[in-house]
């Protein structure tokens, strides 16, 4: 009876362990394949609008995963050449200091000043990511200057930030001089995929 009674249990024990354990590769696995799912918020495309006579625009768009589309570059064409004087978007250069994780780059801002005025200044954020921490670096450009030339340190080459532009231009009201100030936000990525979070607030 002894012998009996020392092997139910054993047995029981065998069995909640066997349960346990299934339970706990089913939830990992659950878990691996929600992350593999959502590696990335984003996915970049371009769409090309034809206006006519000539002209085209190709708009960059930042797609998520239940198909809502948020727009970012624009790219205006007349007879398939560039006009970056109607267009709104940036041209990112960057490069490797062999050897190292360091990274320098420029990244310059390109924009309708018919539209959107004169530019007083524009920041550019990035993510830096390193071994230790990831932090935000913020880069601003001088005064009326388009264009900034940055460098910082990652793990990989991976560039997610954003443009925060800032722009003035003279206007009446109710036959009045004033100034009109506009804020500019763009999404900067050079993968197609991202988890780029200043996207989230193009909404």
């Amino acid at each position: 009876m002894r012998k009996i009674q020392f092997q139910i249990p054993f047995v029981l024990l065998n069995g909640i362990l066997c349960l346990a354990i299934t339970g706990c590769i089913e939830k990992v696995e659950n878990k691996l394949s929600q992350n593999i799912e959502a590696d990335y918020e984003f996915e970049r495309s371009m769409i090309t609008y034809d206006l006519g006579d000539g002209v085209t625009e190709e708009v960059e768009l930042y797609i998520d995963k239940m198909n809502d589309t948020i727009g970012n570059q624009v790219f205006a064409y007349k007879e398939k050449i560039l006009d970056s004087s109607r267009s709104l978007f940036y041209d990112l250069k960057l490069n490797r200091v062999e050897n190292s994780n360091e990274y320098d780059g420029i990244i310059t801002y390109y924009f309708n000043s018919n539209r959107e005025g004169n530019l007083i200044d524009f920041n550019f954020v990035i993510i830096s990511k390193t071994d230790e921490k990831t932090v935000f670096l913020d880069f601003t450009s001088a005064e009326n200057e388009n264009q900034i030339k940055f460098k910082y340190f990652s793990i990989d080459d991976t560039i997610i930030g954003h443009i925060h532009a800032r722009h003035a231009m003279d206007t009446i009201v109710d036959g009045e001089d004033r100034i009109r100030f506009r804020e500019i936000f763009i999404s900067v990525d050079n993968y197609s995929k991202t988890n780029n979070p200043f996207t989230k607030g193009l909404r």
